[in-house]
Order: structure tokens, then C-alpha cells, then sequence
């Protein structure tokens, strides 16, 4: 037994894929599980309007104001958790262009914010329903445990911006096409959140209750807003690849060979239906007028990963020789 160990760990050694299927993979799953923790929230809501009542002992079942509401319900660690591991995924996972990039990585440090800092409104649905008693306590202990790791993060950014060692920096291989275009906008994007967090440590500082009041609609409305800035520059960015990889094929005499898929923007599309989302709302009834516009959100949210995962399926980024072949 012990020979056939190490027969396997002498085997093992240098075996592990080459680095581009390691990150093409590791894409993969960080994208899956994205879609997956939507799904699992949204499965959790709907178990628990099967199981919530109406007030007064009512048989039918009803809906929280909000999806944020549900934070009182059962379903608040399946809520706190997938918004934080969203956050988490969406930092981690590097956007086709650096703007991607930089939309992602702010959608990503709000998304714990909207979870440890639940809407005030406790709501009157629920199959369950607790408190907002402790409500400052938690937001305060959490809080203050994510300012002290984002600046612990914004430190070892830096540090190793000054041992020319950047998160940003890639072997030669695989290196940027304007790699020093890249850093800059990356610099900026470091200054941006640094700047946010400032800010954000301030406010918490100098007015608990006024956080606590108002900076979970605030995450809120700006997460979605970065992730609707990342669906327009996905947008963007599809287009011009197709017609750069149509036009390299034609200068290199292969446009006979390879048949581009002429495929709809369907982000653009994605991109107007967030707007209308928005728009649309005004017009539904007042009192679920938040869960729809959440609901709508995170939907689109939603289509826009299952389609961008299907697209960068074999290349986990968006290169010209990319659009060649996958139809959307």
C-alpha cells in the first residue's frame, strides 16, 4: 500500500495541467457557482412562501416587501452567505477588459455590505420572523470585521505594487497587449475603491445609526449599478471582438475557413432590460414595488452569466479568436 502512495505522489509530480486550462477551469467554476447561489437563494425564498401566511391566520401565503426583508425570515443565512461568496467570486474572477474588471471588483465589495447591513424594514411576512433587536449590534461587530479586512487587503495590494510583484502582473506568456495601459487603469480602479472605503469607514465612524439607516439601499443601488456598467462594457466589448476577428480573417485570407457565428448582442439587450426594469417599476403597486425591481435585477443578472459563461466556456476571457466559435 505504502509503495502504490508512492508510486502515485512520484507520478504526480508535474502532471497539473498547463496554466491557461488552470485558469480557464478555475473560471468555469467560479462562474458555476455564481449561478448556482442565485438559484439557491431564489430556492429559498419560494420555500419560504410556501411556508409564510397572511397576517391574521390567513391560509394564503404572501410575500416580504423586499428581497432584502427575507434577511428576517429563515432564509437569512442562505442570504448572508450567497452575497457574500457573490462578492467573493466576482472580485476573484477577471473581466474580459480592465473596465469589466474594475465594474466587477466594486459589485463585489458592495455585495457584503447589502448582506451585513439589512434593510431596516423588518417586513410582516414570514413563516418566521425575528426582530430587528439586534440589528446594530450585528451590523456594527460585522462591519467593523470587514473594514479591518478590506484594509488588510488595500495594504497587501500595495505592498506588492512596491515589490513590483502586482496582483495584475502575469508571466510573459500570457501578458497584457498594453500591459502598462493595464496597470494604470488598474491604479485607478485601487485609488477608486480606496477612496469608497474611506468614505464608507467615515460614515460608519462618525454616524452608526446613519449607516446602519441607509447604507444597505445605498450597496445596494450601487451594485446593481456597477453590474449594469459591466453588462454595457460586455456589450461593447462583444461587438468589437466579432468584427475584429472577421476582419483578421479576412486579411489573412481565412475568411472561407472559418465561419463566424453571427449571434445577436444579446448583452446589449440585457443592458436595455435592466433600464426598463427600472423604469418599469414606477408603475407597479407601491408595496412590492422593491421586490420586483430586485427580483428583475438578479434575473438578469442571472441570463447575463449563464450566457457570458457559455460564450468564454473554452477560453475563460474574450480574445478575437474567441468569437469564432460559440454561438450564444
Amino acid at each position: 500500500m505504502l509503495s502504490r502512495l508512492k508510486d502515485f505522489a512520484e507520478s504526480s509530480v508535474g502532471a497539473a495541467e498547463r496554466a491557461d486550462a488552470v485558469v480557464v477551469k478555475t473560471t468555469r467554476y467560479l462562474r458555476l457557482s455564481m449561478v448556482a447561489l442565485v438559484i439557491g437563494l431564489a430556492v429559498a425564498i419560494l420555500y419560504e412562501h410556501s411556508k409564510s401566511h397572511l397576517k391574521g391566520g390567513g391560509s394564503g401565503h404572501c410575500w416580504q416587501h423586499s428581497i432584502s426583508a427575507y434577511y428576517y425570515t429563515p432564509v437569512q443565512l442562505v442570504f448572508v452567505g450567497s452575497l457574500v461568496a457573490i462578492g467573493v467570486s466576482l472580485i476573484a474572477l477577471k473581466g474580459s477588459t480592465e473596465f469589466e474588471d474594475i465594474f466587477l471588483n466594486f459589485a463585489g465589495i458592495l455585495a457584503p455590505v447589502v448582506a451585513f447591513v439589512p434593510t431596516p424594514n423588518v417586513g410582516g411576512c414570514g413563516s418566521v420572523l425575528t426582530d430587528s433587536t439586534n440589528r446594530g449590534d450585528n451590523i456594527s461587530n460585522n462591519i467593523t470585521s470587514l473594514l479591518v479586512m478590506a484594509a488588510v487587503a488595500f495594504v497587501v495590494l500595495a505592498l506588492l505594487q512596491l515589490l513590483n510583484r502586482p496582483v495584475t502582473g502575469v508571466p510573459a506568456p500570457m501578458a497584457h497587449a498594453d500591459e502598462a495601459l493595464a496597470r494604470r487603469i488598474s491604479v485607478v480602479g485601487y485609488a477608486l475603491a480606496l477612496m469608497l472605503y474611506i468614505a464608507a469607514g467615515v460614515a460608519f465612524l462618525a454616524d452608526p445609526e446613519g449607516f446602519a439607516n441607509s447604507a444597505h439601499w445605498l450597496a445596494a443601488s450601487f451594485m446593481f449599478g456597477f453590474i449594469w456598467l459591466a453588462v454595457v462594457n460586455n456589450a461593447i466589448n462583444f461587438h468589437f471582438t466579432r468584427k475584429r476577428a472577421e476582419a483578421g480573417r479576412r486579411a489573412t485570407g481565412k475568411a472561407g475557413e472559418v465561419k463566424l457565428v453571427k449571434s445577436f448582442n444579446r448583452y446589449g439587450l440585457i443592458a436595455i432590460l435592466m433600464v426598463l426594469a427600472v423604469g418599469l417599476t414606477v408603475a407597479w403597486p407601491r408595496d412590492y414595488r422593491i421586490l420586483v425591481l430586485e427580483a428583475s435585477m438578479i434575473i438578469l443578472f442571472a441570463v447575463f452569466w449563464v450566457i457570458q459563461t457559455w460564450e468564454l466556456w473554452n477560453h475563460g476571457l474574450r480574445t478575437p479568436d474567441a468569437g469564432v466559435d460559440v454561438a450564444l
